[in-house]
């Protein structure tokens, strides 16, 4: 009997997705794990938990030694230099080569790094691993004063998670509001409150020039406006970037990360790719695009997994990735957001580009959604409830505070449902909202329950 060998570059959620769908079709097959960090499989959506000392750091392991034994999973700590994909072959960076039948690249993506002048030095913090967790927490608790850079979830973060840890903490935006790509008006000042509520200064229209550096430490920032404020970190949030520096060399369809078709194959049949490092097709924009999502990884990790096995058994894939609508989830200072399929914040109506959305739940990019839209909102409180609809179906949804209507809304969208009954009450702006999304909700779920 032949004994295949199924190699995994990457111990997060696409690559264990994919190693326990091969052993579950493949009871015999040899499966080995490359990671280059230290650490057993860990949550990455924890460290915001983490840092919020709300977590311990045993918590964060989602696999521990025990289901690797019974799995029978071979996890080998080290750095791969370079990969050869005619011979199937990797080679470590001690140049120890691996052979394989089938390969897998869940390599994630990476913090893309501050070019400002004084970005190496110490104090100088990116929020991507467990480590950089570790080091938000040291610096945080010695530092006086926090800068942090950047207008998403993982800034909002990790200013939260520098106040936390004792740090007076300073928010940098570029524009003159929160997050316009997303919220509009007044969800930014709904979320504004809240961080000012939590003792975090907002800077507007400002950005680093230089990090001022003492003995190679952080000792103070200039900013575009010409102040100068002394400060002993600084974070960097400003997006991430697939890790794709492996194949970027080699003769494989690539982007923004690895192209690779319905079963996660890339163009070379014995290479998949999932998670981060993925840009799957879309059917929601006809694209292929990053979906850089915790849950999408482990979707597109078990999809490979199963093609891998019939791949390296000799046959076709057999399963066909669907990926789903947009769904992001996250917690700002307190305060739930969710945010479903295609929301706008421009003036026309049409869907903008809606980047860095999450952390862990992390980021995506989509792109525009070109059918005339409308929406409608409504507020109550710390509660707000915005819908996108486009020729009588929910095309978007974001939800800041009360989730009840998180779910039916994320059926109506995925579900593609017809609400051109409802169109003329949803619409208007100073309609109640939640009740007739409720009472469609009742209509539709008796229709099909």
């Amino acid at each position: 009997m032949t004994i295949y060998h199924y190699l995994i570059i990457g111990n997060g959620a696409a690559g264990m997705s994919a190693a326990e769908m091969i052993r579950q079709r493949d009871p015999s097959g040899r499966i080995t794990i490359v990671t280059n960090e230290p650490y057993l499989c860990y949550s990455r959506p924890g460290i915001a938990y983490y840092i919020m000392d709300q977590v311990p750091e045993s918590q964060l392991i989602t696999r521990g030694d025990s289901f690797y034994r019974s799995h029978r999973l071979k996890l080998h700590f080290g750095q791969v230099s370079r990969l050869d994909l005619e011979a199937k072959l990797v080679f470590l960076e001690d140049g120890q080569p691996l052979a394989y039948d089938v390969l897998l690249l869940a390599t994630g993506a990476t913090a893309v790094p501050a070019t400002f002048p004084g970005a190496h030095l110490e104090g100088v913090l990116t929020f991507d691993t467990l480590d950089d967790a570790k080091r938000v927490v040291k610096q945080g608790r010695r530092a006086k004063t926090a800068v942090v850079v950047g207008g998403g979830i993982t800034a909002m973060e990790l200013a939260e998670g520098l106040r936390h840890q004792g740090a007076r903490t300073l928010l940098l935006q570029r524009g003159d509001r929160i997050w316009p790509r997303l919220f509009d008006e007044q969800e930014s000042a709904i979320v504004e409150s809240q961080i000012r509520h939590e003792g975090i200064s907002i800077l507007y229209n400002e950005e680093i020039t230089e990090v001022v550096g003492k003995r190679g430490k952080v000792a103070g920032v200039r900013l575009k406006s010409g102040r100068a404020i002394k400060c002993q970190v600084v974070a960097v949030a400003i997006g991430v970037r697939p890790n794709i520096h492996l194949v970027e060399e080699l003769a494989i369809q690539k982007d923004k990360g690895i192209l690779v078709n319905d079963f996660l194959q890339s163009s070379q049949p014995s290479l998949f790719a999932a998670g981060d490092v993925a840009q799957v097709y879309d059917h929601w924009t006809g694209q292929h695009q990053l979906d850089i999502l915790w849950p999408s990884a482990i979707n597109e990790g078990r999809a490979a997994g199963i093609n891998m096995v019939d791949v390296a058994h000799g046959k076709s894939p057999s399963f066909n990735y669907h990926k789903g609508s947009p769904f992001n989830c996250a917690l700002l200072f307190g305060l739930h957001l969710t945010v479903i399929g295609r929301v706008s914040t421009k003036a026309d109506g049409d869907v903008d580009q809606l980047q860095y959305l999450s952390r862990g739940s992390s980021h995506v990019w989509t792109a525009p959604f070109t059918t005339s839209t409308r929406s409608a909102w409504d507020k109550d409180g710390l509660n707000s409830l915005r819908i996108v609809m486009a020729e009588g179906q929910i095309v978007g949804a974001l939800l800041l505070g009360n989730q009840e209507l998180a779910d039916p809304l994320r059926r109506f969208i995925e579900q593609e449902v017809d609400l051109s009954n409802y169109e003329t009450q949803l619409t208007p702006a100073n309609t109640k909202l939640p009740q007739t999304l409720l009472q469609a909700w009742r209509v539709w779920n008796q229709r099909w329950s």
